[in-house]
C-alpha cells in the first residue's frame, strides 16, 4: 500500500495498492479529514491503524518508509 491523493478529488490522502492484481486500481481507503496532508503522519497511521486505516490488518506486520522524493531533470 502507498499513501496518496484520493481519486475522488477531495483532497483528501488515502491508500492504494501498489503490487498485485489490483495495483494503482483501487483506492483501498479514503483517509478522514483530520488526516489531511499537513496533519498525515507515521504518528498518525500507527495510531489510527485499527479504526481508520486498515481494520483487519496486524500492526505488527506493517513497514513505513520515508516518502520518495522526485528530482525535475
Amino acid at each position: 500500500m502507498m499513501v496518496c491523493e484520493a481519486p475522488d478529488k477531495s483532497g483528501r490522502l488515502g491508500l492504494i495498492a501498489i503490487s498485485g492484481y489490483k495495483a494503482g486500481i483501487n483506492c483501498y481507503v479514503v483517509f478522514p479529514e483530520e488526516a489531511s496532508p499537513s496533519q498525515l503522519s507515521t504518528r498518525w497511521l500507527i495510531d489510527n491503524w485499527h479504526n481508520g486505516v486498515w481494520p483487519g490488518g496486524d500492526l505488527s506486520n506493517v513497514e513505513f518508509r520515508a516518502p520518495l522524493e522526485a528530482h525535475q531533470i
